[in-house]
């Protein structure tokens, strides 16, 4: 490692940004800008969920139990199997919660009083020669969607364009500006997002957001909960993984921001192309998860770099230093002051 810090974690990050990396990002890169994480998204649901017969009283009060006692929310909805009239309401009401709060995002974006730094690293990948770029994601909201449209880049995200979006089905969308293909972002949000839908009959659309479920529609986002593994082998959930692990098998380097490496959907791939193939990978998070430390020691390789907060700044890690060592008075594990640093 360089004497100067600093000077390593720019040199450093710079090299993974420069090999356009495919960026993953968590539940830590949405809570900045006022999405609700695991922990408000559970208060919510305590308070709004209203069991209507004695079997959905049942397991909501086991698992209402389970969250007053420290329980994280997946937790809790792993360990009570749910009616499915219960589980049609946690997944509504998590939506609710969500789109509240990504609508308002929307509306600071919009009038240029929230930046993105998500949009700032697009607009700078695509000075390169890079014509795509691909980013993978667990979220509901639609964070990366607003990062594009600020960036001036096209994405998609498996459904034709339009108000009334039908799934791309085999025919994949190629978007071409003049005689060449248009530089495009592909999201592969792998849990849903919130302007998905299933009617009840069955028929699977992407719709414009509003403040209330749409009659007849129910939102097509994946809660955590013994449900969350069964229904990705369902459309578009399973598009969207293909999607995504080719993106993951085929990356140059990863940028993780805010991701914990508890998605079994994603972090296996992760694990495999750092361990075997020393593919380069950078972390920013507020605070590394015990998953996310258990990677770094097992399945990062030799080519990472991960930054999170301390009291005094930033703690990084590195192969070169296992233990971390403290950029003082610096918060680089933020986002947007990464990114100052490295653009």
């Amino acid at each position: 490692m360089a004497d100067d810090p600093l000077e390593f974690v720019a040199k450093t990050a710079q090299d993974c940004i420069q090999r356009v990396p495919t960026i993953v990002l968590g539940s830590g890169a949405s809570v900045p800008h006022g999405i609700r994480g695991i922990g408000p998204l559970s208060e919510y649901l305590r308070t709004h969920i209203e069991p209507e017969n004695d079997e959905e009283t049942e397991s909501w009060t086991l698992i209402r139990t389970a969250l007053a006692n420290g329980d994280g929310l997946e937790e809790a909805l792993q360990a009570t199997v749910a009616p499915a009239s219960l589980v049609e309401k946690i997944v509504s009401l998590t939506w609710q919660a969500i789109a509240t709060d990504d609508l308002l995002l929307l509306q600071r974006v919009a009038s240029g009083t929230e930046q993105l730094p998500l949009a700032r690293l697009v607009h700078s990948l695509f000075q390169s020669t890079a014509s795509s770029l691909q980013i993978v994601t667990p979220n509901y909201d639609r964070v990366a969607e607003y990062a594009c449209d600020v960036a001036d880049v096209i994405h998609l995200d498996g459904f034709v364009p339009g108000l009334v979006r039908r799934r791309e089905g085999s025919d994949t969308v190629m978007v071409r500006r003049g005689n060449y293909p248009a530089r495009s972002v592909r999201i592969w949000k792998v849990h849903g997002s919130l302007d998905w839908f299933e009617a009840r009959n069955g028929q699977v659309l992407s719709l414009p957001l509003s403040n209330d479920l749409p009659d007849n529609f129910l939102p097509l986002v994946v809660t955590p909960g013994v449900s969350k593994y069964e229904r990705t082998h369902d459309e578009p959930f399973r598009s969207a993984l293909q999607g995504a692990d080719n993106a993951l098998g085929s990356a140059s380097s990863f940028f993780c921001v805010g991701y914990g490496f508890r998605d079994a959907h994603i972090e296996p791939r992760l694990k495999e192309r750092c361990q075997t193939q020393n593919v380069p990978i950078v972390i920013l998070a507020r605070t590394l998860t015990d998953e996310a430390k258990a990677f770094l020691s097992a399945g990062a390789g030799s080519s990472y770099l991960a930054l999170e907060h301390c009291e005094s700044g930033t703690r990084i890690y590195s192969p070169q230093i296992e233990d971390g060592t403290i950029i003082a008075g610096r918060n680089l594990w933020s986002f947007d002051e990464f990114i100052n640093l490295v653009l």
